[in-house]
């Protein structure tokens, strides 16, 4: 049930399909990270190390890029062609 003044705000489609990439941009990020660290640990022989170096430098660019793509959305400017203020 909507509480408050006023219609519920409508949810774009450009904001629905932001929040829909997440998951797939962590998951690539994390991915290439473990299969770039693996590919050098084969070629170099190191054990885990660069494995683990992928792993870390994957998740730290996932949540970079999570959160340079969170950022428009929690401030409400999304996509908006009118300054990033929201239509009245």
């Amino acid at each position: 049930m909507h509480k408050g003044n006023g219609p519920p705000k409508l949810i774009r489609m450009v904001d629905v399909l932001r929040l829909l990439t997440f998951g797939w941009y962590f998951a690539t990020c994390l991915g290439v990270g473990l299969v770039g660290g693996l590919l050098i640990d084969r070629w170099l022989k190191t054990a885990p190390w660069f494995l683990l170096a992928g792993l870390l430098l994957g998740t730290a660019a996932g949540f970079y890029g999570m959160f340079k793509m969170l950022m428009p959305v929690y401030q409400g400017k999304g996509d908006r062609g009118s300054g990033g203020k929201p239509p009245a």
